[in-house]
């Protein structure tokens, strides 16, 4: 059966996983402007805070809020007037921010939050914090109406698990013994029971202070009662943004290489992805030696006659005094050696092909490039050699 990767652009979310070091984010970037070029108004967000999608894009700076790529730039490269391309890099902490602001029950709790240095020094590190405020920023602009697609370049495999798992982390953070234990009760017996509850736990704290030099407890305190309230708040939008993730809006297409850590990291990634109950569409094998008609020969056989011609036309490029002798034989000696990466690379890919067409998914090996994709005219090869038809078995 023909698959065409392009259907992947009919849903509204488009989540890139993979392991550090294949290209992930270029292939974003490359599917978000072939998204483009098909009529769709896109948005590719990056997480990784390093500045390849920046670069690639040809965009001096990315922020928290999207940026257009220009409508000239766009249409040189064939993306329509109704289609249309912009880029956000993800910044956590005021990503976070907005979230303590928009459930806060009042400006005052906000501004108790915002400046309590409790939270200050600690945001970062709540809950998982930059992992959730990845996915709520996922959220917010996936219901931004100005968009059709949301393209999302992930953090490297490891973090992308934490990515995937942020929804869950944080509704069992909300729902833990320690918030039982020290808000809710808290909160339920009112200031007053709380005043009780700091001096009760005033000799802890106290030794806390006398070796940070911290008023721990009163940061402690305020910040306990600036949160009151918001919990709730925080768990319906875990849950919002965990059944945004498993639904039918989102598709997840995983990026490998041929290196062999990168094919065992890609089957653990499997391995997890399919343990969230989450259903891959396809993997893109990314920078992958291929012979130029596909069938790469068993061996690199010149006959008298092609060795010959080799040569002749070795010495007519080079001109009087070519040593087209010794260059046809090197000719043929790298024509070997690049067959037998082909090779490797075929048999290092195989098992995880054979497990992703046997699930009926699409596959796209895509080949290695003379350079790395740093304009938008390579991001739009690029984008053309992914979205081809692949094959998936019937």
């Amino acid at each position: 059966m023909s698959v065409d990767a392009r259907t992947l652009f009919e849903r509204r979310i488009v989540v890139c996983v993979g392991c550090g070091g294949v290209g992930k984010t270029t292939i974003s970037a490359a599917l978000a402007l072939e998204a483009a070029r098909a009529g769709r108004r896109t948005l590719v967000l990056t997480i990784d805070p390093a500045r390849r999608l920046a670069d690639a894009l040809g965009i001096e700076e990315l922020g928290n809020e999207p940026r257009a790529l220009p409508r000239e730039a766009l249409g040189r490269l064939g993306v329509p007037p109704e289609g249309s391309l912009s880029a956000v890099m993800l910044d956590m902490k005021r990503t976070f921010d907005e979230l303590v602001e928009r459930f806060s029950e009042s400006t005052d709790a906000r501004d108790r939050i915002m400046s309590n240095p409790i939270y200050q020094n600690v945001s970062d590190a709540l809950a998982g914090s930059v992992e959730y405020s990845a996915m709520e920023k996922v959220f917010q602009l996936s219901e931004e109406p100005e968009y059709d697609l949301l393209v999302v370049d992930t953090p490297p495999a490891q973090h992308a698990l934490d990515f995937l798992e942020a929804p869950q982390r944080m509704l069992e953070f909300l729902e833990s013994r320690l918030v039982q234990l020290l808000i809710h009760p808290a909160f339920a017996a009112g200031r007053f029971g709380f005043r009780l509850f700091q001096r009760g736990a005033h000799r802890v704290f106290g030794m806390i202070e006398q070796i940070t030099g911290m008023g721990f407890l009163e940061d402690v305190s305020e910040f306990l009662l600036a949160f009151e309230g918001m919990s709730d708040g925080f768990r319906r939008r875990a849950l919002s943004v965990r059944e945004l993730l498993e639904g039918p809006e989102t598709a997840y297409v995983l990026v490998a290489g041929p290196g062999p850590e990168s094919v065992a990291q890609s089957h653990q990634f499997l391995d997890r992805l399919e343990g969230f109950g989450i259903r891959l569409e396809g993997v893109v094998a990314n920078r992958v030696r291929l012979w130029p008609d596909g069938a790469v020969p068993d061996a690199i056989e010149p006959t008298p006659r092609d060795l010959e011609a080799l040569r002749d036309g070795l010495a007519r490029e080079g001109g009087e005094g070519f040593p087209a002798d010794a260059a046809a034989r090197a000719a043929i000696d790298c024509a070997e050696g690049y067959a037998a990466q082909v090779r490797r690379d075929a048999a290092a890919l195989g098992t995880l092909r054979t497990r992703v067409e046997s699930r009926r998914r699409f596959w796209r090996a895509v080949p290695e490039l003379d350079e790395d994709a740093h304009d938008l005219e390579a991001l739009a090869r690029l984008g053309r050699l992914v979205s081809e038809s692949t094959r998936e078995t019937a």
